[in-house]
């Protein structure tokens, strides 16, 4: 009997330390966590509410945001994977694959394509119109017509004698005229309808086939991607702002969810401090039991 007491006396010392120790140790880790949110008693809030990483939750957005900005995810890192075969493959066979002109405008306007496409056409008809207005067709056609007149002399020396240079300098300011206003009437019209026709053909085909067949056009295509991206680089990598994504999305986290994704990764690593506790606190319980027997 007197074995067993002493038995007793020898292990209550170290199961009563490893039993604090992992308590502890078990209430410091849940107080990392919870309280989620303040508690109150009346005005006055209570002390240690709500947990430390709740507490230092826009802190630690910060932080993550810093460090995921600098260190783990770079601007030259974007650059890279944006410069990718991977990505400039996807980047090809995604435009490569979009559906024809009309189909793929539809979609892209939601209802407006029409609309938009008769502005276009008016606008390529005006802008036509308006370049060939502005060229100084009286010295083109009198120097063209004396070229063509020159060549007719040569074969028919009589028919020159009626179309020489003089005639043709003659008749230019009058055709100027007519080729003007029939540009601001029908051919207007016309040209319009022409370039209507021809953008009929090219709305049916799909974009990927605009220009070549697939082999032609992807180089093609890939080699504009490369360049835009390097030449953009740094604009671009500036834009996706890693650090304010993570900040805010971490700031905006629910504790609940914080604490899922910390223990989803440190789990196993907040345990074995838990059990730390219970080793701790056995062999406290050891030397305590030791001192006391002296």
């Amino acid at each position: 009997m007197e074995t067993i007491m002493e038995i007793l006396v020898w292990l209550a010392g170290p199961v009563v330390g490893a039993v604090i120790g992992i308590f502890t140790n078990y209430i410091a880790v849940k107080m990392l966590f919870r309280p989620y949110r303040e508690k109150y008693i009346g005005k006055w809030r209570l002390p240690f509410t709500p947990g430390i990483i709740p507490r230092r939750q826009p802190a630690l957005a910060a932080a993550l945001g810093r460090m995921v900005s600098e260190k783990l995810v770079c601007e030259e890192d974007i650059k890279r994977a944006l410069l990718s075969d991977e990505v400039t493959e996807t980047v090809v066979n995604a435009i490569l694959a979009l559906p024809p002109v009309r189909e793929s405008g539809e979609m892209l306007l939601s209802g407006t394509y029409d609309i938009q496409r008769e502005k276009l056409l008016n606008l390529l008809t005006d802008k036509i119109v308006t370049g060939i207005a502005g060229l100084d067709l009286n010295d083109l056609l009198t120097r063209e017509g004396a070229n063509i007149a020159a060549g007719i002399s040569q074969r028919n020396p009589l028919v020159g004698m009626f179309l020489n240079e003089g005639t043709i300098a003659s008749l230019a300011p009058t055709l100027t005229e007519r080729i003007l206003a029939f540009l601001e009437g029908d051919g207007k019209v016309k040209l319009h309808a022409l370039l209507d026709a021809e953008a009929a053909k090219l709305e049916e085909k799909p974009i990927g086939e605009m220009f070549g067949t697939r082999e032609e056009v992807a180089p093609v295509l890939a080699s504009v991607y490369h360049r835009l991206v390097s030449d953009h680089a740094d604009n671009i990598a500036s834009r996706f702002h890693i650090a304010e994504i993570v900040e805010k999305r971490v700031t905006a986290m629910p504790p609940e969810d914080l604490e899922k994704l910390i223990l989803s990764v440190m789990k196993k690593e907040l345990n074995d401090v838990i059990q730390l506790g219970a080793v701790i606190g056995f062999v406290m319980g050891i030397f305590t039991t030791l001192i006391n027997m002296i």
